[in-house]
């Protein structure tokens, strides 16, 4: 390679580090960027409207068809959103309120879900771990890439409470898409609210 075209792509990286890093820390208005386009945001009521976070336009409810034939066991997710003319999905579940006995909090439950899904996909890889802050609120994260008949999928899956109960919220996509997703999925977690119990939203 010569200098000089060693030397453009240093520069190109830079300015594109530099754009996401300015990306990142501004807030979302009427829309997000992502995959150097600008996507329209709404805001989606979730759970009777116990919270609600900005979401793309582009994710709608899943069928039902299309989701019993996705999800086909018994613990299909409550809440399904499907990319259209993608294969990114989101779903949302509040866990049984036993599983939180005993616990010491989210923490606690999204290293049990790690354990117990490194024992039942023995070839699941574990990236990352960490947390956002949505207002005083702290969302608690972890990705991997699991493999499927397709290929590879890569999943981010998270938890959050939601006044007396817990949800998990899982991202996923195939793998080669995760690096245009991963930072708007962790984004759109910032402008995740939650109703107080004494001024809850009325469902539509």
């Amino acid at each position: 390679m010569r200098e000089e075209e060693y030397g453009d792509k240093v520069i190109l990286a830079l300015r594109q580090k530099c754009a996401q890093i300015q990306w990142e820390s501004q807030s979302i208005g009427e829309g997000i960027r992502m995959g150097g386009r600008e996507r329209a945001v709404h805001r989606e009521w979730l759970f009777g409207g116990k919270c609600s976070l900005l979401l793309p336009d582009t994710f709608t409810d899943m069928d039902e068809i299309d989701a019993a034939a996705r999800y086909r066991n018994g613990n299909r997710p409550q809440i399904i959103k499907a990319e259209r003319n993608g294969d990114g999905a989101l779903t949302f579940s509040l866990l049984p309120r036993e599983e939180r006995e005993g616990k010491a909090g989210t923490a606690a439950m999204l290293e049990d879900i790690r354990g117990n899904m490194s024992k039942i996909w023995k070839q699941a890889v574990f990236y990352d771990r960490g947390e956002v802050q949505a207002g005083e609120r702290k969302i608690l994260w972890m990705d991997l890439k699991t493999f499927c008949l397709n290929g590879a999928l890569y999943s981010l899956i998270f938890l959050f409470d939601a006044g007396e109960d817990v949800a998990m919220g899982n991202f996923h996509c195939s793998f080669q898409r995760y690096d245009i997703w991963k930072p708007v999925i962790l984004k759109l977690l910032t402008t995740l609210e939650v109703e107080e119990k004494n001024h809850e939203r009325l469902s539509d």
